[in-house]
């Protein structure tokens, strides 16, 4: 059975200075998807969350990008391009009726971001965008939408309908309640609306031992040692200096362990959907004392809504 390629392997004021944020585009998740024929010519049977069988009335042609949610979920919904989601899918030829490929079923689901899944699929981020995990999406792609796409679902110009089954849907941020510190001295965070994060440094001694508080808490799975987690982080020296940041490109995995790193080992027993800020101080290795933000999206392996 052909398979698609993975795109990309999945899995930073007078007397202070806000580092790090930066504004990513949301859309409006007002999704709506108006009844009409492709339900008609297209019937999907079984659950969804096992492969279907999907028939085609052939010949199908479609002339633009079109898509139906044949059932609507409940879950996570999908708001930017960067957001990780698995799900499974078949592929038909509209012409032909026969199936290309059908992936996604017989083990975990594979992750990668909208924007990854797009490049293999040109247009399928437009059919994903406000969709909630649990649902069922048909949708039929023109000879001209998959003109750049992977070899494996070129037809010689017929249409391509998708049955996807989006299984899970991680965070696009933290989404936790906010929580109350007392940080005299220390870094505050900001967001953006979206929320992207950026850090007020201020004018004082960073401190000399390491430093933790968890600035939002999420209701969802609890990391245990060992696990994978899916993160957006922000690391900001005390300078006031941008050191590294994920936002605006692939989330990280990270591997929680009780040790001798003190982010990692504070995420240990944190909550999905949990932002959590981390003051290392400087050392022999690190000159610089570093704020380091962390939103924890999911945990790989745990079913995300």
């Amino acid at each position: 059975m052909r398979r698609l390629p993975a795109a990309a392997a999945v899995l930073g004021l007078s007397a202070v200075a806000v580092v790090g944020c930066s504004s990513v585009q949301t859309p409006t998740c007002d999704r709506s998807t108006v009844p009409g024929a492709l339900e008609n010519l297209v019937s999907v049977t079984g659950d969804a969350d096992s492969a279907p069988d999907v028939a085609v009335s052939t010949p199908l042609r479609a002339g633009s990008l079109q898509f139906a949610d044949l059932e609507t979920g409940e879950g996570t919904e999908v708001v930017t391009a960067n957001q990780l989601i698995g799900f499974g899918i078949t592929l038909v030829n509209g012409e032909t009726g026969e199936q290309i490929l059908q992936q996604g079923y017989d083990a975990q689901a594979q992750l990668n971001t909208v924007a990854q899944w797009d490049t293999a699929l040109p247009g399928i981020s437009d059919a994903l965008m406000c969709a909630s995990a649990g649902s069922r999406i048909v949708v039929a792609f023109s000879p001209e939408d998959l003109a750049e796409a992977a070899q494996v679902v070129q037809t010689d110009g017929a249409s391509v309908v998708a049955v996807i089954d989006l299984q899970t849907v991680y965070l696009s941020a933290a989404d936790g309640a906010e929580q109350f510190n007392q940080g005299l001295g220390l870094p505050a965070v900001v967001r953006t609306p979206d929320g992207v994060p950026g850090v007020i440094v201020p004018d004082a001694e960073a401190p000399t031992e390491p430093v933790a508080q968890v600035l939002k808490k999420g209701d969802g799975a609890t990391v245990a040692a060992g696990d994978t987690i899916a993160a957006q982080v922000l690391v900001v020296g005390w300078d006031k200096q941008l050191v590294s940041t994920t936002w605006g490109d692939v989330p990280t995995a990270l591997q929680p362990v009780d040790g001798d790193d003190p982010v990692l080992d504070t995420l240990v027993g944190q909550t999905v959907g949990s932002q959590v800020m981390v003051v290392v101080p400087a050392s022999e290795t690190q000159p610089t004392a570093r704020v380091h933000v962390v939103d924890i999206l999911g945990v790989v392996g745990v079913a995300a809504g």
